[in-house]
């Protein structure tokens, strides 16, 4: 991703990220020892706060004029971090980030429920803003996550896994959350429910075009870009997009590389002649190109949802761009 290009998205709120950073600092502090290591470790290895940026942002579009952009600012960000920190343990992922997981380094136990300590913050968080909508919003989202979750742990190692539910768990586990964030701050600004509801549909087409180029780094960016292995969710058991078109298109070649990295084991690397192999179907079979063209679909409309929104002008050309720079990340 190119970070010079979200840095300048993320200008005109660069007051209110910092203080989202200080409301997260505020709700991850504690005086229980084992608490404060296990925040210290999360704080130590955040992400892009593309959450948090795209509530404030989209209540500065749609008239906000509220301190609680800030807080749910940062409410979603805990609920993303909570939902992170609970898949690297389902997963058995030892990097994130470039950075050892919470259950490699403490182990799945106190990571699990450091995670529910972080759901619970957000919910307690959230309550205090009073607003019974965005709590609506904010259980559906939470909800509808726990369910992506559930159906893909139900279709790991499963040659038999269908796009449905490839879609079906993108929707869920991504898309939601990014929707939930930019109809957040609809919400606060009291605008009407179409605006809403075209916010939501903005957020939502980021979020499916985030999670399609996701999928496709995975096959095609480094270790050193993506921050962990590459094929990383081929060896997790997970069948995205670019390895179901594979499967679609050379059954007979890639069935057989897929079992051997599945019966070797999450712990053992790919051999290299598989992964080879695999790299040489990809592209005699141009199984990456739907991945592609896809997420560039929904980049497009999540443009064309907004367009049909009126607010601030200078922050709507930003937001306008934001699905192109994402469109464009490396990492």
């Amino acid at each position: 991703m190119s970070r010079l290009d979200l840095s300048r998205c993320f200008k005109p709120i660069s007051g209110k990220l910092s203080a989202v950073e200080e409301e997260l600092k505020r709700l991850l502090a504690s005086d229980l020892p084992v608490v404060a290591k296990l925040a210290g470790h999360v704080r130590a290895s955040q992400g892009k706060r593309l959450r948090p940026a795209l509530v404030l942002l989209a209540a500065k579009f749609c008239g906000a004029v509220t301190p609680e952009d800030v807080r749910f600012g940062a409410v979603f960000e805990l609920i993303h971090t909570a939902t992170l920190v609970h898949d690297d343990v389902i997963d058995h992922a030892d990097l994130r980030r470039s950075k050892p997981t919470l259950n490699v380094v403490w182990g799945n136990t106190l990571t699990v429920l450091f995670g529910d300590l972080l759901y619970l913050q957000a919910l307690a968080s959230a309550i205090r803003g009073r607003n019974w909508r965005l709590l609506e919003i904010l259980a559906e989202v939470a909800t509808r996550m726990i369910e992506g979750e559930l159906i893909q742990n139900d279709c790991l190692y499963n040659l038999e896994a269908t796009r449905r539910e490839y879609f079906d768990i993108q929707e869920r586990k991504t898309a939601l959350l990014f929707g939930g964030c930019t109809e957040s701050a609809a919400v606060l600004a009291g605008r009407p429910e179409p605006d809403c509801a075209a916010m939501r549909s903005y957020g939502l087409e980021i979020g499916r075009a985030f999670q399609l180029v996701d999928d496709l780094l995975d096959y095609t960016a480094t270790r050193e870009e993506l921050g962990k292995p590459a094929l990383s969710d081929l060896r997790e058991g997970k069948l995205t997009l670019p390895m179901l078109t594979l499967l679609e298109r050379a059954p007979a070649e890639t069935e057989p590389i897929v079992r051997r990295i599945w019966e070797a084991g999450e712990a053992c690397p790919i051999r290299p002649e598989d992964e080879a192999r695999l790299r040489e179907l990809i592209a005699a079979h141009d199984a990456l190109s739907e991945t592609r063209a896809l997420a560039a679909k929904a980049s497009a409309a999540a443009v064309a949802h907004l367009s049909a929104v009126d607010g601030e002008a200078s922050v709507k050309r930003l937001l306008l761009k934001i699905p192109d720079v994402l469109l464009e990340r490396s990492a």
